[in-house]
């Protein structure tokens, strides 16, 4: 037992209760009850229970376990559990498995846990509870024993997920008696073909009931519901487990109390709550299930009460003579005189065995009563509530025995509202409205969840003087209000009263009236939610009028059955016209049947879905409409169909598309600006960089994302001055002058060395001319120009002036020539990225290859400037030994698609075993590049359009490369002048291509000239040494 302690503020508890069944089963109102009235009379401050029922058997979906999961952490969010206790095994695992996400770290007392499932379990540190044992062995002996003669053994059972993990328990037990009988099993069968089954079983036969909450075809039973059925039908007698289950149809068998179950289980959770840390260790295990048996059912199938197990109790009896006067007989024969002793003593225990009668029978009744009606609201509509109420109040008239039973609700007008009553023949109606202040001093103590009852109204407290006086005049003798609470608060009470007599009301009826008024209140919270509903499918419907988007409704089968005003004002049809798949008619006709197979298919799947298509308008214009719809579940989790909207985005596409252009249009102005660019916002915050920008910043040391966009430029360059960087403070003054509109424009050149060279740049700071103001910086690297400037100031007297403009002027030709190259291949690249961009199906390999080749036609670019310049300025080149045939490849590959769009066959003649050559692979790149180019563009728009690469061994000690063409070739006379500067064929060429290829290979000690092909077309020779060959 738990001994009381003593309340302070902070004892006030919350236990949450999880049940894995229906709210309404007996065994689930057993324990319940059991559980809550422990912890009530024992703790001594207030225990605020939540109580969640799971209906796993009932309502089987598909993940429906996860849903609860998520559902129950939204509802308990900021709720603060101080314990968890899980009805049953399904309870236990569902809180075990979501207790990490509900309720961490709070202690889970179980009770009616399998004993089983529970002994193999491995429970937390802070789990324990109350096991159960069904003694399906026990239950076979039994029945052995009652009936020797016994052939075969049936097993009957449901099919929910308690229901198979009995029956499997059953089959283990059940394999040790195979010797001596043969067992069969009707589950995973509906309810009509086991009662054809049970109907014509042979003698010789015992069934034995599991729990049975589901058939076969999914229709849902109490296990009482069921045994009902099943008695009535079957040609064997019934054995099963549960106490609850006695006096509806079983002979008997050792039963287990949910009401022991449920005590025990409380009596663990008091100890927790008492501060105590109770483990797996502490689990109780209570096997000790009594023998209990219906006397009606033994006499029915004819079994002999002496063959019961010692100990057993046997209700249901109707005495026997012998039972009623047995002290008769043996006081005939002893003293006379101690006769009349005798006939007293048998008076007395005569009238003890009818008050206890009497009570079991109350009791039977009263549990048929509750699940009586606890059946009836199970299948009743909704709109069947009131007349079930009605017809649940008379029974509980006729049953109890009173005057009038009824329902009243309090209101926020200070008024008691009856809603329903029933009233006894020749007693006057109650009224249906009472004032609060006629009842103070009750409606006080029914707000605060508390039972009133007297038996005359004398008993009523002094503070009670008023009520007394009323309940007089309303002719009220003897009453019990018990309050039903509803969202955590008293919300009325269920009244039983009496008008004519006195009456005495027992604790354990008061008790069983609690029963029925939380059964009220479920009903009641069940009828204030489809009210709820109903109004809030009102409300929905006008804001879906108002709403600015089309919004559409769909049943199950997918065909649309509402749509609101703005669809119908937008299609210019009306709602019959729309209804089904009338709707489609309005649909583009190229794109109806995409829009319909997309959203057959989200329909089968019962899936999200978004759809863009073009629906016509009310003046003949077709708009897009991008239509996205969800699935509409019911409570039960069913399918109820699709609610979507629409809305049109021809104008939003539009405006999408024109700042995708202006996007790409700022992306390729800013990528094409030499030097570092970065644009400002008038706070100082980047808004756009090039990629030189990105680079700059990496090759100094820092991080992009401190400079890149989004960070403030302005907050940056003070920091920088603020710990002491000397060109700091210069750079700050160039962006505030040219911000505050003192200067029009900044020029600061200043020093940013690298950890590896020193460098110069200049910054140039403009304002950004757009409403919203700005600055455009760029920073441009003079390192070169600075060197140059050095170096002439020190070999001034070394250089002419006329050898410095001769030399930069042919560095300014060969670099415009020979930068269009990688530029060229670059924007064809982007060309070709784009298109694939703007596919049906985007290829994010092609693309990202693409862009690779764009950055490594850009390095090659800035390769190419740098190896030419050097060259020109007869600076050392970087050489190193090359494979020729991996440079033509390389060359080949870049220019594969180029080839391939303009019909080009390239055939490549590459020797084996080539020598290396020593050289500058940019270079040598450069110049297969240019004379493949030409040879390409040499070519006029016909069938013959072929190219031929070969290379081959030369002795001693070099190689040759030749490339063919079938073009339209060259005059034997032009073959030299053709290798000279400013000498070109093509419209906007320079004419440098060959000139400055021919200027490569001398550096590396080679030669190219062109030869004629004896046919059509050139074919240039191109020789470099191999050295150490």
């Amino acid at each position: 037992m738990v001994a009381p302690v003593a309340a302070t503020a902070a004892d006030d508890k919350t236990v949450l209760l999880i049940y894995a069944e229906a709210r309404l089963l007996p065994a689930i109102v057993t324990a319940d009850h059991a559980i809550r009235s422990t912890i009530q009379s024992r703790w001594p401050s207030p225990v605020r229970f939540y109580t969640e029922y799971l209906d796993l058997s009932w309502f089987p979906t598909k993940g429906q376990e996860r849903q609860l999961g998520r559902l129950m952490k939204q509802k308990y969010a900021g709720r603060n559990i101080d314990l968890v206790m899980a009805c049953g095994d399904a309870a236990l695992r569902f809180a075990l498995r979501e207790r990490a996400s509900l309720f961490p770290d709070v202690p889970i007392v179980f009770c009616a846990g399998e004993y089983e499932s529970i002994r193999d379990a491995r429970l937390a540190p802070d789990v324990t509870g109350v096991t159960m044992l069904v003694d399906w062995t026990a239950g076979v002996e039994l029945a052995l024993r009652l009936e020797p003669r016994t052939q075969r053994v049936v097993f009957v059972g449901g099919t929910g997920p308690t229901e198979r993990v009995w029956e499997g328990l059953a089959r283990q037990a059940f394999s040790k008696f195979e010797n001596r009988v043969t067992f069969s099993y009707l589950s995973g069968l509906p309810m009509s073909e086991i009662l054809t089954a049970v109907a014509t079983l042979p003698k010789g036969t015992v069934v034995v009931l599991g729990a049975f909450l589901r058939d076969g075809a999914g229709r849902t039973f109490t296990t009482q519901e069921a045994l009902s059925l099943l008695a009535g039908a079957s040609t064997a007698p019934i054995y099963s487990f549960g106490e609850s289950l006695l006096g509806h149809g079983i002979v008997g068998g050792p039963l287990i109390s949910f009401e022991v179950q449920g005590v025990k289980a409380a009596e663990l959770g008091l100890r927790i709550l008492s501060g105590q840390r109770l483990g797996p260790a502490d689990v109780v295990s209570d096997h000790a299930n009594r023998y209990m048996f219906d006397a009606r059912q033994l006499r029915r199938w004819g079994l002999s009460e002496s063959r019961l197990p010692p100990g057993s109790v046997v209700l249901f009896r109707e005495p026997t003579v012998w039972d009623l006067y047995k002290w008769h007989v043996a006081a005939a024969g002893v003293v006379t005189g101690l006769q009349a002793l005798l006939i007293v003593a048998l008076l007395i225990e005569r009238r003890h065995r009818k008050r206890n009668k009497r009570r079991l029978d109350e009791r039977l009744r009263f549990e048929t009563l509750l699940s009586d009606l606890c059946a009836g609201f199970l299948k009743i509509r909704a709109d069947e509530a009131d007349q079930q109420i009605e017809r649940s109040l008379r029974r509980i008239v006729e049953d109890l025995g009173v005057d009038r039973a009824s329902l009243g609700v309090f209101t926020a007008e200070s008024l008691i509202r009856v809603t329903h009553s029933w009233t006894r023949e020749g007693i006057a109606p109650v009224p249906r409205v009472f004032e609060a202040a006629e009842f103070p001093w009750i409606t006080g103590r029914l707000r605060d969840g508390h039972v009133v009852s007297f038996s005359r109204p004398d008993e009523l407290p002094d503070e009670a003087v008023t009520d007394r006086s009323a309940i007089l005049a309303f002719g009220t003798t003897s009453v019990v209000l018990v309050p039903f609470i509803i969202g955590g608060a008293a919300a009325g009470a269920l009244a039983v009263s009496m008008l004519r007599v006195e009456r005495e009301w027992p604790e354990e009826l008061v008790q069983r009236l609690g029963l029925l008024a939380e059964m009220f209140a479920i009903v009641l919270m069940g009828r204030q939610a489809e009210t709820a509903l109903e109004e809030s499918e009102n409300r929905f419907r006008l804001m879906a009028d108002a709403a600015p988007v089309m919004i559409w409704m769909a049943g199950p089968d997918g065909r649309c059955i509402d749509f609101n005003r703005p669809w119908l004002e937008f299609t210019g049809r009306t709602l019959e016209q729309e209804r089904g798949d009338g709707w489609l008619e309005g649909v583009h006709p190229d794109d109806r049947k995409e829009c319909m197979s997309r959203y057959l298919e989200a329909l089968e799947a019962k899936q999200p879905f978004t759809i863009e298509y073009r629906l016509r308008r009310c003046d003949g214009l077709y708009r897009t409409v991008l239509d996205h719809g969800v699935p509409r579940v019911g409570r039960d989790g069913s399918f109820r169909g699709y609610i979507g909207s629409a809305i049109d985005v021809t104008e939003m596409e539009a405006a999408h598309q024109a700042l995708v252009e202006s996007t790409a249009l700022r992306s390729a102005i800013l990528g094409s600006l030499y030097g570092e660019v970065v644009a400002l916002s008038r706070d100082g915050v980047v808004i756009a960089v090039n990629e030189a920008w990105n680079r700059f910043a990496q090759e100094n040391g820092g991080d992009p994302v401190i400079v890149g966009v989004g960070a403030n430029y302005l907050e940056v360059c003070r920091r920088a001055a603020a710990s002491g960087d000397p060109e700091a403070p210069k750079a700050l003054e160039a962006l505030e002058s040219v911000l505050e509109g003192r200067t029009q424009r900044a020029l600061l050149e200043y020093a940013c060395h690298s950890p590896s060279r020193a460098r110069w740049f200049a910054m140039t700071v403009e304002p950004f001319k757009r409403p919203e103001g700005g600055l455009v910086i760029s920073h441009l690297d003079i390192t070169r120009r600075r060197r140059a400037e050095d170096e002439l100031e020190h070999e001034r007297e070394e250089l002419t002036h006329a050898l410095r403009v001769t030399t930069l002027g042919e560095l300014a030709a060969s670099l415009a020539h020979e930068i269009n190259q990688p530029l060229a291949a670059i924007v064809s690249n982007a060309h070709a990225t784009r298109r694939l961009m703007e596919s049906a199906t985007l290829d994010r390999g092609e693309i990202l290859l693409g862009l690779h080749d764009i950055a490594d036609d850009a390095k090659r670019a800035s390769e190419v400037v740098k190896h030419l310049r050097a060259l020109f300025r007869k600076e050392h080149v970087d050489q190193q030994p090359l494979d020729i045939n991996d440079v033509i490849r390389e060359i080949t590959r870049l220019l594969g698609k180029d080839l391939e769009r303009k019909r080009i066959w390239l055939r490549l003649r590459l020797a084996d075993d080539l020598p290396r050559v020593l050289g500058d692979v940019v270079q040598l790149q450069q110049v297969i590049l240019n004379v493949v180019v030409n040879a390409c563009e040499a070519m006029a728009d016909d069938d013959l359009r072929d190219v031929s690469i070969e290379t081959m061994r030369l002795d001693p000690g070099a190689l040759e490369i030749t490339v063919e063409d079938t073009g339209r070739g060259v005059e034997e006379s032009e073959l030299e002048r053709i290798f000279d500067r400013f000498i070109t064929s093509k419209a906007g060429g320079l004419g440098m291509g060959l000139s400055i290829s021919r200027s490569i290979i001398q550096a590396h000690g080679g030669r190219i000239w062109a030869t004629r092909n004896k046919d059509r077309g050139l074919t240039m020779h191109i020789e470099i040494p191999c050295p150490g060959t």
